[in-house]
């Protein structure tokens, strides 16, 4: 029997389906690598939260790794999704300097690397970074702390690790600021780790040696917090020492809202700060590369006029 040439190619069609690999007319998923220096900071938290949401909308299979304060770790677990050979690599450097060789050699296997929330202190040597000139959030923070006190007053600063950009940009802006305001004197300017506990005894400290302080300015959310108990500690009341901090945490919104010892911060945006970073990875896959070498991330000020006001969607 002879098959006509239509129906010849229909049962060809039909043999090499039925030969063919399961699954192989399905798009592959994409696989992106994302390395973070902490679990438990809750932006990096609310972070991964908007991060996973919107990787099972866009179809892409993430690994998360995390190397704690150490940059060589994080630079092995780098190393080691070049190895699984993921499409793409999403990090937060511990230290702006010290990945520089590991980012090197994941671009040089032909896999980018995007920076989030901190980005290398050589700029080029990333694909693109998602977050923000940090500097103006120092600039905002310090502002808003120089208006309460009515530009004169001393004043305790409280950073964290100087490796980390976020921290050095930070910085940069309130000096700016500090420069600006001959009337303010910093009586302290101590480094902490990122964490309550180290907000609580570097504020202790400001205020035993300091007691006069009307300001205590911190660079995280978690340092401010800290502030909060060591005043409480000392019977010193909600509005006797401006206590400022940045990250946005809904807790300490809360505080804001509440009178319950921090008067500013401002937003971060954790979870939509996460949906960006992955927006703009699987769009990097998809061939379409961000206008500028910064995605910024939206932010908001909260402060004791409007945290009552703002939406818990507005601060996600």
């Amino acid at each position: 029997m002879k098959l006509r040439p239509l129906a010849l190619l229909a049962a060809v069609a039909v043999l090499t389906l039925s030969i063919a690999p399961h699954g192989a007319t399905a798009q592959a998923k994409k696989r992106v690598g994302v390395a973070f220096y902490s679990q438990t900071i809750p932006l990096y938290v609310e972070m991964r939260s908007g991060m996973e949401a919107e990787a099972a909308k866009r179809g892409i299979d993430l690994e998360f790794q995390y190397s704690g304060p150490d940059a060589q770790q994080q630079s092995n677990q780098i190393a080691n999704f070049v190895t699984k050979k993921v499409d793409l690599i999403l990090c937060s450097p511990f230290d702006q300097n010290a990945l520089l060789n590991a980012y090197k050699a994941a671009r040089a296997a032909g896999i980018p690397v995007i920076s989030v929330a901190n980005s290398l202190a050589s700029t080029t040597d990333e694909d693109a970074y998602v977050g923000s000139d940090w500097s103006k959030f120092g600039t905002l923070e310090m502002a808003a702390v120089a208006k309460a006190i009515g530009g004169k007053g001393t004043i305790g600063i409280i950073e964290g690790p100087p490796a980390i950009s976020f921290v050095h940009g930070w910085d940069t802006g309130v000096m700016a600021v500090l420069a600006k305001n001959p009337g303010i004197t910093v009586a302290a300017k101590l480094n902490g780790g990122l964490t309550i506990e180290a907000g609580l005894n570097e504020a202790s400290n400001i205020l035993t040696a300091h007691p006069d302080v009307k300001a205590i300015v911190a660079v995280s959310d978690e340092l401010a917090e800290g502030t909060a108990q060591a005043l409480k500690e000392r019977s010193i009341g909600p509005g006797k020492v401006f206590v400022a901090g940045w990250d946005g945490y809904p807790q300490v919104v809360d505080m804001i809202k509440n009178g319950g010892g921090i008067d500013y911060t401002i937003s971060n945006r954790g979870y939509t700060w996460g949906v960006l970073a992955i927006d703009t990875a699987a769009d990097w896959l998809a061939g379409k590369k961000p206008k500028a070498h910064t995605v910024e991330n939206p932010t908001v000020e909260v402060t004791r006029q409007n945290a009552a006001k703002l939406s818990a969607a507005e601060i996600r």
